[in-house]
């Protein structure tokens, strides 16, 4: 799906006296936790499956390590965000956001500065003079999201809170039409999404920028990315064992080969490199979708992919899954 929007609820943290009405009629002396509701949406029906490994639906069924920072108004303005990134926790359960330690509103009543990624875990850093998240190496499992800019205080606080998809999404899967063809290529040994084995940073927006203003990424690197070697469509997933048998028929009967999350693209072809087992690697050229606008492999976007080896060459054909509506499903022969 585009984007997840996660409900984030208040977590008690008040001293043991407070009761909750004691809250709500703080005085501006008072603490007031930062706290935010809203819901999950997606653009159409989630999969069954709720996923870590792969990108993430609003069925999750495990917490979320998420990280943030956040900037607060002084008497000139908005200074720096914080050097160190708060620690964040979103529970699958209820699907509810909490600090270790608690974030509390200004008791001033200025406003508050939050931006936020995902994951929060060892090798993902953040620095503060430059304001780059460093998330490391693709990998080709791990959904990377970020939230835009927002802004609070007691008195207006923040809704909602939406993080983002950084990536897209290729699931691919192979068939051939028939046993002849299927003997004539035999088995795969691999498939590879030549140059996107890169390196994502995201620049956040300095603090004095409006509210709603996202995180910049780029991409660096031009290695090969493996497919991850794991079926999502199944419950429990379940690994897919190389070399890879093609299925035969139609694409229904297709075999699953695996899935990868990369950096998006908008121009041009996305290029796979398919090892058989004979030791011949075939190229196969995969155009960006130009319909509907914008044309390109999107972030936030899945798309299937299913290979044709027919006796002549190997055809792919495009569809977007789950996430977005299908509109064109483009067919190129190599």
């Amino acid at each position: 799906m585009k984007k997840i929007m996660f409900m984030l609820v208040a977590v008690a943290a008040m001293a043991s006296s407070c009761t909750q009405s004691d809250v709500i009629g703080l005085s501006s002396d008072d603490n007031v936790e930062i706290r935010v509701s809203a819901g999950i949406t997606s653009a159409v029906s989630p999969s069954t499956r709720a996923v870590v490994d792969g990108m993430i639906n609003s069925n999750f069924t495990e917490n979320l390590d998420v990280a943030f920072v956040r900037a607060d108004e002084g008497g000139s303005g908005y200074g720096d965000y914080g050097g160190t990134a708060l620690v964040g926790t979103v529970a699958h359960a209820g699907k509810t956001l909490s600090f270790a330690p608690a974030e509390y509103y200004l008791v001033s009543g200025k406003k508050t500065k939050l931006i936020g990624w995902y994951p929060r875990r060892s090798g993902v850093s953040y620095t503060q003079g430059t304001r780059v998240v460093d998330f490391g190496e693709i990998d080709g499992k791990t959904d990377l999201m970020a939230t835009v800019l927002y802004e609070g205080s007691k008195g207006t606080k923040i809704s909602s809170i939406t993080f983002n998809h950084l990536l897209t999404q290729f699931s691919i899967k192979v068939y051939a039409p028939d046993a002849a063809a299927q003997g004539l290529w035999g088995t795969v040994s691999s498939i590879k999404i030549a140059e996107k084995k890169q390196t994502c940073t995201i620049t956040l927006p300095a603090a004095t920028e409006a509210a709603n203003t996202a995180a910049a990424p780029t991409f660096t690197g031009n290695s090969d990315l493996d497919l991850v070697n794991t079926d999502l469509t199944t419950s429990p997933a379940a690994t897919i064992n190389y070399p890879l048998t093609l299925g035969v028929g139609t694409a229904a009967n297709a075999a699953q080969a695996g899935y990868a999350m990369f950096a998006p693209q908008t121009t041009g072809n996305v290029v796979l490199k398919i090892e058989l087992s004979s030791g011949v690697t075939q190229t196969v050229n995969v155009p960006v979708p130009t319909t509907p606008a914008p044309a390109g492999f999107l972030h936030g976007h899945a798309y299937e992919i299913t290979l044709k080896f027919s006796s002549s060459a190997i055809t792919p054909t495009v569809a977007v899954a789950d996430w977005v509506p299908v509109t064109n499903t483009p067919e190129v022969e190599i």
